[in-house]
């Protein structure tokens, strides 16, 4: 085994078992960013070090540092495009980026962890994972229509891959978007079609909750006599599930028949489950 990656293993071990009294693994900056160089000659041993890192970063971080750790991971990815550990130590950093208010850096090593799979093209489930992921930053920033283009790409990867669970709820998961940015039409659509995709499918809790919203969407669109419908299917599959999914599901009903219950954005303006902000760093 050669100095630096004797040197990598140590700092690995280090990181997994050296805490502060926060519990949380002590990082040496400039130890780190050297192993890391030490061991550029050597991908596969420096990514692994890369993903053990990101795993570590404090919160107190120089922020000029973490970009120094991020610009590792892009020369990393010139050498091992579809590494599948660095696409972990992409997500991770995203992750960890988020976290730090760091939103834009973080979207980019979304994207990268998004890159890898996309190369690879061999995982439906792991591609919408990294889209979810990178949803999460976008949605932080406060850009609900890249939220949907990620759900628009995961629905057309299950396409491809013909992964009708996938399409299933990935067609509610772009109802639910729908509904949060005050679509109601297009939430109909999206619903009623999960809603048929569920119907070739043992999934009876994902199709009542699929239903529920349907039927809230149908609610806020001003059709209540069909909401009720959907509501009144959502609670006869209740009684197939489990005591606790079907108390969820009946209180779901219940909560979106109660008189008051209206559109929080005012019939048709966004909400505010996507945090509008002037500031996407």
């Amino acid at each position: 085994m050669s100095d630096a990656r004797r040197a990598a293993s140590r700092l690995r071990r280090d990181l997994r078992g050296t805490h502060d009294h926060e519990g949380r693994a002590r990082l040496a900056p400039d130890r780190v960013l050297t192993t890391l160089h030490a061991v550029t000659g050597e991908p596969e041993t420096a990514v692994a070090l890369l993903a053990e890192v990101w795993s570590a970063v404090p919160a107190d971080t120089d922020q000029a540092w973490l970009h120094r750790l991020c610009d590792v991971g892009t020369e990393l990815a010139l050498v091992l495009p579809t590494s599948l550990l660095l696409a972990a130590a992409f997500r991770r950093a995203a992750q960890s980026l988020r976290a730090h208010g760091l939103l834009r850096l973080a979207a980019v090593q979304g994207m990268r962890e998004l890159a890898i799979h996309r190369l690879r093209d061999d995982d439906p489930d792991a591609t919408a994972a990294a889209l979810h992921d990178l949803a999460d930053t976008y949605r932080a920033q406060g850009r609900p229509h890249k939220v949907i283009d990620c759900a628009d790409e995961t629905l057309e990867t299950y396409h491809l891959h013909h992964h009708p669970i996938g399409i299933a709820h990935t067609l509610a998961r772009l109802g639910t978007l729908m509904i949060e940015v005050g679509r109601h039409d297009s939430a109909v659509g999206y619903l009623t079609r999960a809603d048929k995709a569920f119907e070739h499918m043992p999934d009876t809790t994902g199709r009542a909750e699929c239903l529920v919203l349907l039927g809230r969407a149908l609610w806020l669109s001003g059709n209540q006599t069909t909401a009720h419908r959907a509501f009144n299917r959502a609670l006869a599959l209740a009684i197939r599930l489990d005591t606790t999914t079907a108390q969820r599901v009946r209180h779901l009903v219940e909560e979106a028949r109660q008189p008051d219950f209206d559109d929080p954005a005012g019939h048709g303006e966004a909400n505010t489950d996507f945090p509008f902000s002037p500031d996407d760093r």
